[in-house]
């Protein structure tokens, strides 16, 4: 992270500096075994990490949390998944039911569930359904009301934390197919009777659990239907873009940087012979087809990091910005696939070795582009802003709603 920003502050910088420090200690010693261990989930790991704060970095110290500021969150994000790229999806994923809470939840719901958040317990938003990914009003999930309780049938994969949550924020319809208001949203405890969660295998991030969550007929009490109802849609919309994109974001950008890095130093070490008798060696970083290759990584590194750390101030000083949330995590993920391809080049036969840095970070990378809408999803939202038909400003009623503002890193 550069520290040209002229909003970052020192207690910005001290924060970073302690993500750091627990990268370098305690994140990367883990990580062969994280990549053993393939797709189990790590506890041990989740654990070492809300001990310090971090699920609780954007709730407020009147709900147990550390109460600081989006951009705080983004220099969390950011450090860890330089270190893991599941380090950082760990971290990432929890926050973004923390936001739907914290958006539409009512004031005994956050006095019951953000100090838990706050103090450990990892929670996941169940939105995505294998026949209607990222088209939202599609799904087949339903819950019924039954007295005093609803009783949710639903399938939802892909859901990041699955297998360590104690908490679902679940999204069902309530209402008609095809109406924006069919949706409502509830927070499910992990433990209920009804739920099954199974993890397929993924190519990367391992130790990061991002699995299918099944509920059958489980019952939750009205008490835990979040906002009201056909609030589902806003739930799920409102975490995505205030806070799905830019985690997502700042995942890619710690990867990117690890990917720069990591580039860098494999070349700094790798000599070639030269001059008229080969007496002479240099470093490959000083051939001129090189310096242009790492000189195109830096280039888009500068770009994506701009975009992600802006986009979060933007929020933090309470300006509508879905636009530029949207974009920074478009650019994060585009700009750090190209890299990857430009280091893979650089690397040559080693980016092939399945015990080299390069290829975990190829893995890794493969996962964030999905989550929060692929690519062209980003790329659909922009255009309804070019062409002057965006829709709600989610970011903006999220500060409207929240009204009281996040602190900076003290």
């Amino acid at each position: 992270m550069s520290t040209a920003y002229t909003y970052l502050t020192d207690a910005h910088l001290r924060l970073r500096d302690q993500a750091r420090e627990f990268g370098r200690e305690v994140i990367t010693p883990r990580v062969p075994r994280m990549e053993a261990a393939g797709t189990h989930a790590d506890v041990e790991l989740p654990r070492l990490m809300a001990e310090l704060g971090w699920c609780g970095v954007i709730i407020g110290t009147e709900y147990g949390g550390m109460g600081l500021d989006h951009l705080s969150k983004t220099i969390l994000i950011d450090e860890t998944a330089y270190a893991s790229g599941a380090a950082g999806g760990i971290l990432q994923a929890s926050h973004i039911p923390t936001i739907a809470v914290l958006y539409l939840g009512s004031e005994e719901q956050k006095r019951y569930w953000l100090p838990q958040i706050a103090a450990g317990l990892w929670a996941t938003i169940a939105v995505t359904e294998p026949d209607s990914g990222s088209h939202v009003l599609g799904m087949d999930a339903t819950a019924r009301r039954r007295g005093k309780n609803w009783i949710i049938d639903a399938t939802k994969c892909f859901i990041g934390n699955a297998c360590i949550a104690g908490m679902h924020l679940v999204i069902a319809r309530t209402g008609k197919p095809g109406d924006p208001q069919s949706l409502s949203a509830f927070l499910v405890e992990a433990d209920r009777d009804g739920i099954e969660v199974t993890q397929p295998p993924f190519v990367g991030m391992h130790g990061f659990t991002c699995g299918t969550l099944n509920l059958r007929n489980v019952r939750v009490p009205s008490t835990h239907l979040l906002g009201e109802v056909g609030d589902g849609l806003a739930a799920a919309y409102t975490a995505s873009v205030v806070c799905g994109r830019p985690n997502l974001a700042a995942t890619a950008l710690g990867l990117h940087r690890r990917v720069m890095d990591e580039t860098r130093h494999f070349l700094a070490a790798r000599r070639r012979k030269t001059g008229k008798h080969l007496a002479e060696t240099r470093q490959l970083s000083q051939h001129p087809i090189v310096k242009h290759r790492l000189g195109e990584i830096e280039s888009r590194l500068m770009t994506a990091e701009r975009l992600a750390y802006d986009a979060v101030h933007l929020l933090d000083t309470g300006r509508p910005c879905d636009a530029e949330l949207i974009q920074s995590k478009l650019v994060a993920n585009v700009t750090a696939g190209e890299s990857l391809r430009d280091a893979s080049a650089l690397h040559g036969g080693y980016a092939a070795r399945t015990d080299h840095p390069i290829t975990r970070l190829m893995r890794d990378i493969q996962l964030v582009g999905a989550p929060a809408g692929p690519d062209d999803v980003q790329r659909y939202r922009l255009s309804e802003k070019a062409i002057g038909t965006d829709r709600i400003q989610w970011s903006a009623d999220f500060i409207r709603r929240t009204a009281k503002p996040l602190a900076a890193a003290v």
